[in-house]
Formats: structure tokens, C-alpha cells, sequence
């Protein structure tokens, strides 16, 4: 049974054509003086104007027939020259009716019923979303003249319906107004008072206008412009994004039957399938299981792991030179003997095919299949259809294979690391979440712990020439450790003959020449290897057989630390001090931060490495409860120099105990732009969000390191702190911080200010440096010095 409309036909409208308000609309441009427009439109308009029967209302289709080409050539005017007639979808009709009396080649294939000047409406309900659009557009016009309301003088919609191969279309339906003129049947009449409520300012909605103001009040005249944009691709993109945001699982099938429904019609195929292939990995292993493999065409016919395996490599093999899409117009058994795995297709009966690799930070996720039994259907042109769904399917598998992976960590560990009392509100929310929704359904996935807009505040206490030092320790134990492995040597060489042990003393004296001089990794690799293994067995021998060596032997081993069984003196010393600086320095801070938690809440991490870094991020959404103000982010930004000062001047203080004496340098990225962050479960942390924000991560990374403009002087220095920034506005904020702080007596006067070194993809830097003032003010001329001394000159001190 045919459905019945409940929405007013076209019937309710009094509608005549009219060519005068587009005449006018022309008149109006020559006026104005718009460039061209008299040379266009000026003859056009003399001719209509001798025919004064085309400037008046009519229904009669004879008058235009009677004037056809004078017409047609008034009414191309609405459309540009770059709308093409053959693609083009545009028509020109009667006012709120199905009448046409201009159209494009392919709005009328399309859309009008052959040999006659009526649209074809696809189905009733297109035919009432357009009835009611018309409807509202009709009272936008009364109430835009007799209401003086600024309304809008087009109605746009999206229209879908299936076509003849039950694939799903979408239109966007612009109708415009701009050439129709609205009147009252009463010349003098006025509008209603009460159809805006002078309480709420609002006015009636559609069902009381109708009411208070019939149409049947009221006649229009004039043109009714209709464009048509046929948005199936872009539609067909937005509802796949749309489906992929909320995936759980690729199990899913009702998901799977969406994304199959959009992707046939995003390429306006019906006969094809579509197939998803994941390669997740955990703990650098590929993993399988029925829940994230049922949607697999490729691994359709197999269940043992191997056999999976052998398919992953082929695959990553397959796409290793090139991240595009690959279309085998027709399968042919050349390409199935070339590459392993087609067979597998073939044998379910495809004929052609195209396979869409899904890259996600240069790893291979898995692989978007799509396939159909007809050869020849699918070629290259549907290759660039696919490209903008292509990101979307990979960073839903990346999606899927970091919950999987988040699942698998819960079941090992059971619970989260510790979380920070400023978040934990967040997690403790999120997880009851997962509780209450598991209860509902078994795939429910924790869900993405995120905070948007907050202030990223970073700090770095680092230990100059960390890395220089180390090594120098590391060359120092060894070079000890050869020289007593080569005194028991020589005296076994006195004791008996043994040719082996020429060679052994031969290999000791290459690698005290090599460790005297510059030791690079290799050799350090190889120095190890030889005594843990050349020399341990030959000693174990001598120990043995040559009973002289025995207590010299003993000695020996006793000097070795137990853990690493190598010297680990000057080494040890090095660690110790490197372990006394980073206790001594991460104590006071995360004493400091305890206390500025009290300020306002917010998320604090620390890493300890050679020295000790901390993040600080502060924001709204970080403590929704609590109503943020700038001045609490300045208040962090104050306290972030306070005490990357005061840990200047206790690592200072803690040089003269060490057992080697270190030094460190002090530094402060501003960044006045708010951030956004999330948690990520692999890695137990928050990061940046978006690849503006990545920018921020990036520099951060860089610029420890980073020398002063045009010179080969570090940025930062022993004794001073650093401040990198962008934006003069963040130098000016530091500056009012910094002459606190010298007034404080804890900075020295003066502030030097530099231009940094280009970095990779980074420009404009700027920084500001000061100096610490120690409790002997003597540092400033010190640091002075020890820029100038080389890292080789270091390690001869």
C-alpha cells in the first residue's frame, strides 16, 4: 500500500512565473556599475523589453515556447560559464512548484519525467522533506518583507534515496529565492503583532504560521533557481568516518555491513565485498583470534598460526617499496604464480580485486580488501574514490590494536600504574564507565582518557657533559682491568711455554692502545668480549695448571664487581655521583610540587635520565570542579624558574661531596598556546594530541642541545637557566619573573638574550639566559671558563 503524505501539496501555493525580478536583478547589476555588465546584459534587456507580455505574471508555457531563443538566452544568465551543461545539475521552474521551464542536459535525465516539464520526485519521503522545506522557505519570504526579519533567501538540503541498483544516493538540493517576489492579496495589510512573542523574542514555528498567516493569503512571482550537487562520495567518506569512530571491534557485523553499504556506494558498485585484514602485533609478535580476524577474506581458509604468519610476510612484503593501493583489474593466473597468496582469492571465486594497505606511523596495520566475482569491474579510477577512506580504516585498526593491546596489559597487570591524585578522577570515571557498560555488553572498551586546552610547563635539570664523562669512566676501568690481566700474563709467559698466551698478550697491548687514545663503542664491545671470554678461560686453565698464578688469579677475580664481572671503580663513582644529583634534585621537587598541588591541581610527571625533567600540564579540564584563572598558570610558571634556581644552586653545592665532580644546566621551554593531551596506554603516559601540538613535543626533543646563533656556544650553560621561547609576549611574561627572582637575590643581575641555531623543521627561536647566584657570587666568571674548555679536554682533567 502506497504511503500518504500529510504535508500541503503544491496546490496550497499561489505561484505564477515571472522573468521581471531577474530583469531587474540585471538592471540592477548595470546600475551598479558591476564590470561587463552593460556590454552583457544591456541588449539582452532592450529585447525583453519590447515584448512587455514577458515582463508580466503568466502560466502560459506559450509565450515562452513563442520566444524560445530570446528566453533561453535571459535565463542562461543565472548559471556561470564554468558549470558545465552535460555535469552540470540546475534548473529554473515556477515558484514552490514541480514546473520547469529551463533546465541542464542532465538535470532533465535525471530528474524530469520524459516529454514533460514535471521534476520526478525519487519517493514520498523526498517529496515531504521537500514539500516542508518549501513551506518554511515560502514564510522566510513573508517574514522577510513584511517582517523586515533577516532570513536566509535559499533553502538547502540533503536528500537521499536508493537508486535503480539499490545503492544509496545524496543530493544537496539548493533552491534559491533570489528572483521571486512575494505579495498580500490585500495591498494594504499588515502583518500580526503577536507572531513574534515579545517575551522570548521568538518567532511562531511552522505549524502556528500556518495557522496565523494561510498561504493561501498570499501569491508569489518569479523564478525558482534549483542547483543539485550529487555529494554521494563525500557522504559516503563522512558515514564511514562516522561508523569507524564508534568501532569497538571489527567483529562487529551490523558495523561491517554499514562500512560495506557505504563503500559499495562510495565507488557505485553493488557486486562487490569488502574484507579487512589486521596485522596486530604485541610484544613484537603477530597475534590472531577470531574476534579481530572474523572479517579477514585472506584468512578465510586458514586456522593455524603459521599459515597466518607466511601471509602477514607476504603481505609487508608486497607493500614494502610502495604505502598505495594495488588493483588487479582482472585476476590472471601470471600474477597468481607471482604472488603467493592471490590463489587464496581465487579460490573463492574473485575476479578482480583491489588491496589497500593501512600504514599508521610507518608500520603496516593490515589490509583493506575489496573484491568482486566479475572480472574487469574494478580498475584505477576507484582507487582515487578510496583515497580519503583509506586513513580513516587505518586509524580505526590503530584504534582496535592499541584497546587490544590495553586489554592484554589489564589482564598482566590488572590494574593501572600509579595515578596522580590531580586525574584520578578521570580514570576512577572512565573505569566506572567500562564497569556499568560491560554489564550491558561484553565488548565494551574503556574509554580514551583525554584533557583538551591546558598550558604544557616544561622543565630540565641536565648533567653537562653527561656522556663524556661516562665514557671517559668506562675507558678508565678498562684500561685498568687490562693492565692486571696483562701483569698475570707476563709472569705466566716466564712460567711456561704457551704460545696462546703470546697472543693474548699481543691483543692486550692493541687494546690499551686503542682505549689510551679514543675509544669508540665497537672496540668497547669488543675489549669486553675479549675478557670476559679469551681471558676468563685461559685464567680458569692457568689457575689450575700453573699454581704460581693462583693467589695473582684470585686477586684478580676479587677486583671485578660481582654484578657486571668487570672493573666497576671509576664507573661506580661516576653512577654514584650521577644517582646522589638526581636523588638529591627529583627530593626537592617533588617536595616543591607537593605543596603547589595545594594551588591548584595538576598533572606533575618527572623523568630521571642524566638529570631530571618534568612536564607540567594545567588547565579547565584537568579540574572541572574548580574555576580556572591565568593567574594560577602564572603562578606555575613563577614557581617552574623558583625552582629550576634553587636546584641550581644545590647541585652547586652538592659538586665539592662528589666522588666526581658534575655540573648542571638549567632549562625552561615556553609555550603560552594551550594543548591538547591524552593518555597513552603503551607507553603509561600523557601526550600531545594533533600535529600542531606534536610541534611542541618536537621542539622540546631538540633543543637541549641547541647552540647560540652563528657560534658553536651551547644554549645552556652550568649555573644559568635557559628559557627557549617563540613569541616575544612569552619573553616579556619571563622577563617580569626573572626581575623578581634577581630582586630575591636568587638570579644575578643582567639578562643575555640570543637567537638559537636553525633545527630540523624549526625556525625563529629565541631564548633568554641568567644566571644563578650562588652563595659566593663567583660562578658568572667560572661558567665562563668552562664554555671554553672542549670535551676532550675534559677527560685529560
Amino acid at each position: 500500500m502506497k504511503k500518504r503524505s500529510i504535508i500541503p501539496g503544491d496546490e496550497m501555493f499561489n505561484s505564477q512565473l515571472s522573468l521581471k525580478p531577474l530583469v531587474n536583478a540585471l538592471k540592477h547589476s548595470i546600475e551598479n556599475g558591476k564590470p561587463g555588465a552593460a556590454s552583457l546584459y544591456g541588449r539582452l534587456i532592450s529585447e525583453l523589453e519590447k515584448i512587455p507580455a514577458l515582463l508580466e505574471p503568466f502560466n502560459d508555457h506559450s509565450i515562452l515556447e513563442k520566444h524560445k531563443d530570446l528566453v533561453e538566452n535571459l535565463l542562461a544568465t543565472v548559471f556561470p560559464v564554468s558549470l558545465p551543461e552535460t555535469d552540470g545539475l540546475f534548473a529554473i521552474g515556477k515558484p514552490f512548484q514541480n514546473d520547469i521551464i529551463y533546465a541542464s542536459s542532465l538535470f532533465k535525465k535525471s530528474f524530469m519525467k520524459p516529454g514533460s516539464k514535471e521534476v520526478q520526485i525519487p519517493n514520498q519521503d523526498i517529496q515531504d522533506n521537500l514539500q516542508r522545506e518549501k513551506l518554511h522557505f515560502a514564510y522566510n519570504l513573508i517574514l522577510n518583507k513584511y517582517l523586515n526579519e533577516p532570513m536566509p533567501r535559499a533553502a538547502i538540503s540533503i536528500q537521499s534515496f536508493n537508486d535503480a541498483n539499490e545503492l544509496k544516493k545524496h543530493h544537496s538540493v539548493n533552491i534559491d529565492a533570489s528572483f521571486i517576489e512575494v505579495n498580500h492579496n490585500s495591498p494594504d495589510w499588515q502583518i500580526p503583532s503577536n507572531i513574534i512573542c515579545t517575551k522570548t523574542n521568538q518567532i511562531m514555528n511552522l505549524e502556528e504560521l500556518m495557522v496565523h498567516l494561510p498561504l493561501d493569503q498570499f501569491y508569489f512571482e518569479g523564478l525558482s533557481v534549483i542547483r543539485i550537487e550529487d555529494i554521494t562520495v563525500s557522504h559516503a567518506i563522512t558515514e564511514i568516518k562516522n561508523v569507524l569512530l564508534h568501532v569497538n571491534a571489527f567483529a562487529d557485523a551490523d558495523m561491517y555491513e554499514k562500512l560495506e553499504t557505504q563503500i559499495k556506494s562510495l565507488l557505485n558498485l553493488k557486486n562487490i565485498r569488502i574484507g579487512l585484514t589486521p596485522f596486530f602485533k604485541v610484544n613484537g609478535h603477530y597475534i590472531f583470534s577470531e574476534l579481530h580476524n572474523s572479517n579477514s577474506l585472506l584468512f578465510k581458509q586458514f586456522h593455524s598460526l603459521q599459515e597466518k604468519n607466511e601471509i602477514n610476510e607476504c603481505c609487508v612484503s608486497l607493500f614494502h617499496e610502495s604505502d598505495r593501493p594495488i588493483v588487479f583489474e582482472t585476476l590472471h593466473d601470471a600474477e597468481i604464480s607471482q604472488i603467493k597468496y592471490l590463489g587464496l582469492y581465487a579460490e573463492q571465486g574473485v575476479k578482480s580485486l583491489i588491496l589497500c594497505p593501512l600504514w599508521y606511523e610507518n608500520e603496516l596495520l593490515g589490509v583493506l580488501e575489496i573484491v568482486t566475482h566479475e572480472p574487469g569491474l574494478l580498475n584505477h579510477t576507484h582507487i582515487g574514490l578510496l583515497k580519503k577512506a583509506i586513513p580513516l580504516f587505518s586509524v580505526a585498526l590503530k584504534k582496535s590494536s592499541v584497546n587490544l593491546d590495553s586489554q592484554i596489559d589489564k589482564v598482566i597487570k590488572t590494574q593501572f600504574t600509579a595515578v596522580q591524585p590531580a586525574v584520578e578522577w578521570k580514570f576512577t570515571e572512565a573505569a566506572l564507565n567500562y564497569i556499568v557498560n560491560k554489564k550491558k555488553n561484553d565488548e565494551t572498551k574503556i574509554e580514551r582518557i583525554a584533557f583538551n586546552d591546558v598550558y604544557p610547563l616544561f622543565g630540565a635539570i641536565d648533567i653537562r657533559n653527561s656522556s663524556v664523562q661516562r665514557a671517559h669512566a668506562i675507558k678508565l676501568d678498562l684500561i685498568e682491568q687490562l693492565h692486571m690481566a696483562q701483569g698475570i700474563i707476563k709472569k705466566a709467559q716466564r712460567a711456561i711455554h704457551f704460545p696462546l698466551l703470546m697472543e693474548i698478550d699481543f691483543k692486550i697491548d692493541k687494546y690499551l692502545s686503542s682505549a689510551t687514545e679514543s675509544l669508540v663503542s665497537d672496540e668497547e664491545i669488543q675489549i669486553h668480549e675479549f675478557l670476559q671470554n679469551q681471558v676468563v678461560s685461559v685464567f680458569n686453565h692457568l689457575k689450575d695448571t700453573v699454581p704460581a698464578l693462583k693467589s695473582d688469579i684470585k686477586k684478580y677475580y676479587k677486583s671485578l664487581d660481582e654484578t657486571v664481572n668487570m672493573v666497576y671503580m671509576h664507573r661506580k663513582d661516576f653512577d654514584e655521583s650521577i644517582a646522589r644529583i638526581n636523588h638529591t634534585v627529583s627530593s626537592y621537587i617533588d617536595k616543591e610540587q607537593a605543596s603547589a598541588q595545594q594551588t591548584f591541581g595538576h598533572y606533575f610527571e618527572r623523568y630521571i635520565t642524566d638529570g631530571v625533567e618534568f612536564n607540567i600540564y594545567i588547565g579547565q579540564s584537568l579540574s572541572p570542579n574548580h574555576r580556572f584563572d591565568e593567574l594560577y598558570l602564572k603562578n606555575m610558571k613563577m614557581w617552574q624558574l623558583m625552582v629550576l634556581a634553587k636546584s641550581a644552586r644545590i647541585t652547586y653545592n652538592l659538586e665539592k661531596e662528589l666522588s666526581v665532580p658534575l655540573q648542571t644546566t638549567q632549562l625552561i621551554l615556553a609555550h603560552s598556546t594551550p594543548i591538547d593531551i591524552s593518555f597513552r596506554p603503551d607507553e603509561r603516559k600523557f601526550d600531545v594530541d594533533g600535529a600542531y601540538n606534536i610541534r611542541y613535543e618536537i621542539i622540546k626533543k631538540r633543543i637541549d642541545k641547541v647552540h647560540i646563533k652563528k657560534t658553536n656556544e651551547r644554549l645552556t650553560q652550568p649555573g644559568t637557566i635557559a628559557i627557549v621561547y617563540s613569541q616575544p609576549k612569552e619573553a616579556e611574561e619571563y622577563k617580569s619573573y626573572i626581575e623578581f627572582l634577581q630582586n630575591q637575590q636568587l638570579l644575578l643581575p643582567g639578562i643575555e638574550e640570543y637567537d638559537l641555531e636553525e633545527l630540523q623543521g624549526i625556525l625563529g627561536l629565541k631564548a633568554l639566559r641568567v644566571t644563578v647566584k650562588q652563595e659566593l657570587e663567583e660562578l658568572a666568571p667560572r661558567r665562563q671558563e668552562l664554555s671554553n674548555v672542549t670535551s676532550s679536554q675534559l677527560i685529560g682533567k
